[in-house]
């Protein structure tokens, strides 16, 4: 007979279990910089924001007929490719072309130079413009594009630590040699 313990720790178990195949996973995404994965998962998203444009219904259209005294009312949905609206279409593609861009500049293993920098910064602001103008059709859809672009950005302007910062005799910051101590012996 098993106790109510055990029963109730089987599960937890099987769930810890599950959590140990991800870690592999993990170990095979590729090397990248924080930077650069942050611009990639911006691009992704701001295709998925332009696949959503493309096969979602978004345009309801609605009839109203007079049949024999009888008003009858049908509400019908289509997407925008098939509803004829080419220019939020072509409108849209300027997060993917600009998200996409940032893939081009940026290097996947280090920071970006100033001009990725500065350019990074441009795409992020342009991105901001077009989603506050559009925000009442379709700048929704790409929120979460700018964000994480927005995430490269600063994190292009973080400095960093460790081993892959600057060495202490190229540091401008001064000799290198850090606070000395006193012997007050």
């Amino acid at each position: 007979m098993k106790s109510k313990v055990g029963v109730a720790i089987a599960p937890l178990r099987s769930g810890l279990r599950w959590l140990g195949q991800i870690q592999p996973l993990a170990m095979s995404l590729p090397r990248w910089d924080r930077i650069y994965f942050f611009a990639f998962l911006a691009t992704v998203f701001a295709a998925l924001g332009y696949l959503v444009l493309l096969f979602v219904p978004l345009v309801e259209v609605e009839y109203v007929t007079n049949v024999d005294g009888l008003l009858m009312e049908e509400v019908t949905r289509r997407t925008l490719p098939a509803d004829g609206e080419v220019l939020p279409l072509l409108v849209s593609l300027l997060p993917v072309v600009l998200t996409g861009g940032m893939l081009l500049v940026i290097p996947r293993d280090g920071a970006p130079d100033r001009s990725g920098k500065i350019i990074l910064w441009l795409s992020t602001f342009l991105i901001y413009v077009f989603v506050v103008i559009l925000i009442l059709s379709i700048g929704m859809l790409f929120v979460p594009a700018a964000i994480l672009i927005t995430a490269a950005a600063v994190g292009s302007q973080v400095r960093r630590r460790g081993a892959r910062s600057q060495l202490a005799q190229e540091s401008k910051s001064g000799s290198g040699g850090g606070k000395r101590r006193r012997n007050n012996g």
